[in-house]
């Protein structure tokens, strides 16, 4: 796992990670990737050997390292952090979207997680004494523990279930959950995990991994509505007067009438110049109509030719 620059405590100057690290991406990550080797070795190795399966995991997980997770961090603070995230993230691996045989690891890997806590160490560690579990409609994950024993039948899982029903009468016994109402509802904290995303220029507090050199879509919405607002305050200052539509209607209307008594609008050259343009116009929509592809319509035809009647194509408005 990566280890981030860690900051001094206050107190005493020691060097402490920070509760966030353990929310964060960095460590969210490579656990899941940890989790999910774990229960990948642990199939590889049942395959061959399945007469003893709590006993077989227990021996993978001294091989990989598990033993030392609970000497990671000493700080109370961050350590209560740390065991609730951790147990967070075997619980996840336990729910009904996972299979049988992944569920019953995460549930091996949760029991001897907690059950492993250091005590009688001076000073004493802050240890994890209740694990939040959700319980609800749609995300019961109790439900889904307490029925796991039920799941393992078939001829592969069935050396499984024995053991998985020890451990889960085991955990109720001791009292080790502590019922939550439905993650819907945002009663885990954090309420999404990872909470905080790295990048290589920083934390930043979204669910979104930015890639550097892009924006991120939080950062285009507010470069849009900042743009949309210069747009409206510009456009402010320099709207036109009510009465510009109006004016530049007759002015229009002017020069088009100074043009006309220039050339001639009533002249035969006009007249014949109209005539020529309305005749193609004509062949065109004809083209197009033959086609039949509908992309002739609309071409207001008539409307053109009454205006070329009516002394030239200059006196269409």
């Amino acid at each position: 796992m990566d280890i981030p620059i860690p900051t001094r405590s206050t107190g005493r100057g020691q060097v402490v990670l920070q509760p966030s690290y353990f929310t964060s991406s960095i460590y969210i990550k490579a656990l899941r990737e940890d989790i999910t080797a774990l229960v990948h070795n642990f199939h590889e190795q049942y395959k061959e050997d399945n007469t003893e399966p709590f006993t077989l995991f227990k021996k993978l997980w001294n091989a990989q390292g598990w033993k030392w997770m609970h000497f990671k961090v000493f700080d109370s603070r961050t350590r209560e952090t740390f065991l609730n995230v951790t147990a967070r993230l075997f619980l996840e691996r336990m729910v009904k979207t996972e299979a049988p045989f992944t569920r019953t690891v995460a549930l091996f890997a949760l029991y001897t997680f907690y059950n492993t806590q250091p005590t009688g160490s001076a000073p004493a560690l802050h240890s994890l004494s209740h694990i939040p579990i959700p319980i609800g409609m749609l995300s019961d994950q109790y439900t889904s523990l307490i029925g796991l024993p039920s799941m393992l039948t078939s001829p592969y899982l069935a050396p499984l279930q024995p053991f998985a029903a020890y451990l889960v009468s085991a955990l109720v016994s001791a009292q080790a959950f502590h019922l939550l109402p439905s993650s819907e509802l945002g009663a885990l904290t954090p309420r999404e995990l990872p909470r905080e995303i790295y990048v290589e220029e920083g934390l930043i507090d979204s669910n979104q991994p930015q890639r550097k050199g892009h924006n991120s879509k939080r950062d285009k919405v507010i470069k849009a509505r900042t743009a949309l607002d210069l747009v409206g305050r510009w456009l402010e200052q320099t709207a036109p007067p009510s009465d510009a539509g109006t004016a530049t209607a007759k002015q229009y209307k002017a020069h088009k009438a100074r043009l006309l008594a220039e050339i001639g609008g009533e002249s035969a050259a006009v007249g014949s110049a109209s005539q020529g343009v309305v005749q193609r116009l004509q062949e065109a929509q004809e083209a197009q109509e033959t086609q039949g592809d509908g992309s002739g319509s609309g071409w207001g035809m008539g409307r053109v030719a009454a205006a070329a009647a009516g002394g030239g194509l200059l006196r269409l408005v």
